[in-house]
């Protein structure tokens, strides 16, 4: 792993300030120096996901806290010395009720009971790349983890990295970790192209950004389930560095 690159950085490494509120909704995956695309560049950015994501667009129904580039499945950010501030109000989300085990035997809703699993897998996918170094890259099929109502969360929480480690090998799942550019991106636009030129061209994106009539610079993209139980398929960052701002897009296909 390259040096201009961190993987599951720290909330603290991410954001840039109201660490609180950017702890309940997000989740830092992937820290990187735009060095990677131009040796005269020297900024971060970071590629992040959030806890809610179930069925549907994530914010769309709360159009009322909408801005110009927080919309259905697409996030702004302000960007202030390298970091993140999320650029609407934290309404726009519609939950954040952390689970703990004494309330097992309550009723939740199942984005709160989906909010806890992302949150979980996110921490053992974490916990896993610490010890092994690598993104788990092996198959699993847990049917405990299927069932609809909240057992699956505690089976889930229950589960280590070494019963990740334990599974079994995939050549399918290894052949795609080694396709990955700097074992992470599904892409990065190195040659500065449209998005509409790119191999993940953006088909199914909900929304895309646009400043002044003109499309934010496509940066790259990641495969979202490497991180999160519930997961988009492909994670999209774009930046205008003019107004300092990033925006995160989901797509789904």
């Amino acid at each position: 792993m390259s040096e201009l690159i961190k993987l599951f950085p720290a909330y603290e490494e991410v954001f840039y300030d109201d660490l609180e509120n950017h702890k309940k909704y997000f989740l830092p995956i992937c820290s990187f120096n735009l060095q990677l695309l131009d040796p005269s560049k020297n900024e971060w950015l970071h590629i992040v996901s959030v806890k809610e994501i179930y069925e549907g667009c994530v914010g769309e129904e709360r159009e009322a806290y909408h801005t110009q580039f927080t919309k259905a499945d697409m996030l702004g950010f302000d960007i202030i010395d390298g970091k993140y501030k999320f650029d609407a109000d934290w309404n726009y989300f519609q939950t954040s009720t952390e689970i703990t085990p004494e309330q097992y035997g309550e009723e939740f809703t199942e984005l709160e009971i989906e909010y806890n699993m992302n949150e979980a897998m996110y921490q053992l996918r974490k916990a896993y790349y610490s010890k092994y170094g690598k993104l788990y890259d092996k198959y699993s099929y847990r049917p405990g983890l299927t069932v609809n109502d909240i057992r699956r969360l505690e089976r889930l929480r229950q589960l280590t990295v070494e019963d990740l480690e334990k599974d079994e090998d995939s050549e399918y799942m290894a052949e795609r970790a080694e396709k990955k550019l700097y074992g992470i991106f599904e892409e990065l636009n190195i040659e500065k192209k449209s998005l509409e030129e790119c191999n993940f061209g953006g088909e199914n994106l909900t929304n895309k950004p646009i400043f002044n009539e003109k499309a934010l610079d496509y940066i790259g993209c990641i495969e979202g389930y490497d991180f999160q139980q519930n997961a988009a398929d492909q994670i999209y960052l774009f930046h205008d560095d003019s107004i300092k701002k990033a925006v995160i897009c989901f797509e789904y296909t």
